[in-house]
Formats: structure tokens, sequence, C-alpha cells
């Protein structure tokens, strides 16, 4: 019962903060997104191996892992659209959607990630 107590605000946290401005959508739907809203604010977090080896055209790489990763990712963007993020698999972006959610943005999130979208045939730049 005490190992739960203690969980309890941690989890109050995770489903209450921020402003619940983040959409997960398909690749279907993040390709409209991408046609509706425009690419400047479409963020590729992956790593730069994984972008040099394919990545959305038009998307702007910042490293998740790398140390000033917050401060970067908020250089340039705008709260009056939308950001657009990914990264391979969908969990990487998830974290970044978090943050950018918590400062007031509205994210967009690819899903099933950059895999999905080349697996559903979308264009890929290399």
């Amino acid at each position: 019962m005490r190992r739960f107590l203690w969980i309890l605000p941690g989890l109050w946290f995770f489903f209450v903060s921020g402003q619940n401005a983040i959409q997960s959508v398909s690749a279907e739907e993040f390709a409209r997104a991408i046609k509706k809203y425009g690419t400047e604010q479409l963020i590729d977090v992956r790593t730069p191996s994984e972008y040099a080896e394919g990545h959305i055209s038009g998307a702007r790489l910042i490293n998740i892992y790398d140390t000033d990763f917050q401060q970067k990712i908020l250089e340039g963007l705008s709260k009056s659209k939308p950001v657009l993020i990914y990264c391979r698999s969908g969990h990487r972006s998830m974290v970044a959607a978090r943050f950018l959610d918590n400062k007031g943005y509205k994210v967009i999130n690819l899903r099933l990630g950059f895999n999905d979208w080349k697996a559903r045939g979308f264009p890929v730049e290399k």
C-alpha cells in the first residue's frame, strides 16, 4: 500500500500536467498535417546517423540525446501552429511531445514513427 501511495503523485503529474495538446496520429494523418501546416515546425528527434539514412523532407534534426536538446527544440518554434514531431518508432518523439506540451505548444506526433512512414510508402529524403 505504501508503494502505491508513493507512485500516485507521479501518475497524477504524468496524466494531468501539460496542456493536453498532443495528437498522436497515423502516417496518413501525419502526411495530411504536413500538407496543411507545412514543414517549418517539422522536427525529427532521432540521431544524426538515423537521419542520414532517410528522413521526411523538410524535417529539422534535433537529436533528443543532445545535452542541450530542450534549448534547441524551442528555438524558432511558434505556438500559433502545431509542432509536427517524429522519431523511429514513436517513443522518443512522445517524450519530446510531452516536453513541448508542458511548454504550451500544440503537438502532432507520428504515432508509429518513421519506420511506419516508410513502410506505408510515404516519400523519404536522404
